[in-house]
């Protein structure tokens, strides 16, 4: 398992390939997609197809990353989640 830094987020954000960000504001609801979107992966074994992958949203950015960082608990998708809105919050006030 990897261990889940700052800079391995950093480094698995910079990895997505995407064509669109659509990714709205961080609140309640997208943590919980988020979570869901990390479990599809971790738990449920599903496969996003190409076509869903090529827009960023909190869903699916919770399924690469629980591709890449594989089962977690969830204070620590939320810690992840945490460090992502920080993330978000940078970049659309830049």
């Amino acid at each position: 398992m990897t261990m889940i830094t700052p800079n391995a987020i950093d480094d698995a954000l910079n990895a997505c390939v995407y064509a669109r960000d659509e990714r709205k504001a961080p609140d309640a609801h997208r943590r919980s997609k988020f979570l869901v979107g990390w479990e599809d992966a971790t738990q449920h074994q599903k496969i996003y197809t190409d076509e869903a992958l090529e827009r960023l949203t909190w869903k699916n950015l919770g399924y690469r990353l629980g591709q890449h960082f594989g089962a977690q608990t969830a204070a620590e998708i939320d810690a992840v989640f945490d460090y992502l809105t920080e993330v978000w919050n940078r970049t659309a006030t830049a």
